[in-house]
């Protein structure tokens, strides 16, 4: 019975986004980074003849390589969730619910600067990266870790390219309420130098640039962290 209603639970959250893009096209461009980050952790076999990074002479297969982690509550093992994964998944799920209702509820009533949208502007996305951090760490794979980056600076891209229009709408009452609320990350208000606003095309290659860079770091450090799943399994 608990197997059937964690299956219907999850083939709800994967229906969700389908049928909000057939009401609304524009909802393509919101799910469009959580699409990409689908493809990348899914477990592709065309990919098992691409050159393994970590291991030099041998090929590349998505499911190949895992952290290795020790014995620890907190963080996740093969068979099982940890405190720290299992906690960002219900929070971000948590706040993205709360988000996408105060949305709906305010759908036609212009810009929305209250409830949750008093912590940080992009509250929706905050949650999906939240959670998506969850379901990468309890993956345990390198692969799910690019995926999380590549979705988390589409995200930063994506919420940029709407200030930028949300400027254009409302002009100083969004400027206002800028001034007043974080981006993302709640607490934390930056001063943002004008040629990094997103007017501008600067703030937009940055993110690429950091995205890229992110990623090869993560390939490098990773390299001597992973260990072969058939290892575990021999």
């Amino acid at each position: 019975m608990l197997n059937r209603i964690l299956a219907g639970i999850l083939a709800l959250f994967n229906i969700v986004p389908s049928i909000t893009v057939i009401f609304n096209p524009l909802f393509f461009i919101m799910f469009f980074p959580f699409g990409a980050y689908f493809i990348l952790t899914y477990p592709w076999t065309v990919l098992k003849d691409i050159p393994d990074p970590f291991h030099p002479g041998e090929s590349l297969y998505w499911l190949t390589y895992i952290f290795r982690v020790e014995d620890n509550i907190f963080l996740p093992s093969l068979f099982g969730w940890g405190i720290l994964d299992f906690s960002l998944l219900v929070a971000g799920l948590l706040i993205f619910i709360i988000a996408f209702v105060t949305w709906l509820k305010n759908l036609k009533k212009g810009l929305i600067t209250h409830g949750i949208y008093r912590v940080v502007r992009h509250p929706q996305y905050l949650g999906i990266i939240i959670l998506t951090l969850g379901v990468s760490i309890r993956s345990l794979r390198p692969a799910s870790l690019i995926a999380w980056l590549t979705l988390l600076f589409g995200y930063l891209i994506l919420a940029s390219l709407e200030e930028r229009t949300l400027l254009k709408t409302y002009s100083e009452e969004y400027g206002g309420y800028c001034g007043k609320v974080p981006f993302m990350i709640p607490f934390l208000r930056l001063k943002v130098p004008k040629w990094l606003s997103p007017e501008r095309p600067y703030r937009y290659f940055l993110l690429l640039v950091l995205c890229m860079s992110s990623i090869t770091v993560l390939l490098i450090s990773a390299r001597n962290m992973v260990v072969a799943l058939r290892a575990v399994f021999s």
